[in-house]
């Protein structure tokens, strides 16, 4: 469970659907745990990639 919540929050830093003071003390703790920056990375990518893919409702039309 606690794996899905520290994903849950690495992918909605990911997507930039935190609010500031959220944002902030975010990035202040991923700059205290860098070990954790390539796996932010790698979730950044995959909701980057996400959004340019066309949805099922688009591709079916």
């Amino acid at each position: 469970m606690k794996e899905q919540l520290e994903s849950n929050v690495i992918t909605k830093y990911a997507a930039g659907l935190m609010e500031n003071d959220e944002r902030t003390q975010w990035e202040k703790w991923l700059q205290e745990n860098p070990q954790f920056s390539t796996t932010v990375a790698i979730i950044q990518q995959q909701v980057a990639a996400m959004s340019l893919e066309p949805s099922v409702s688009n591709a079916i039309k």
